[in-house]
């Protein structure tokens, strides 16, 4: 790898440990200057809006499961193996 190429790696990945580092850590001292903090808005709009629209699962038996035994019947023939017969004489 050319020396060029991994210090534009440890460059980009030092810039999105810094960033991630800046967005988690920063603080507004009032709720004002939050609605203009483009990272605030950023970090707010993609949360999903919470929802309680849930209902209580309802648990109603629909049926038993009856087995039955099955036996299958095992055939092997040399076409299904692939394998050529022995030559006829």
């Amino acid at each position: 790898m050319r020396v060029w190429i991994r210090l534009s790696a440890w460059l980009c990945l030092s810039l999105l440990v810094w960033t991630a580092a800046a967005e988690s850590t920063h603080q507004h001292p009032n709720k004002a200057e939050q609605s203009s903090c483009s990272i605030c808005i950023a970090a707010h709009s993609a949360s999903p809006a919470p929802s309680s629209s849930h209902t209580a699962p309802v648990f109603a038996a629909i049926g038993l499961l009856q087995e039955e035994t099955v036996a299958a019947k095992a055939r092997i023939e040399f076409s299904d193996l692939d394998i050529r017969g022995p030559p006829t004489a």
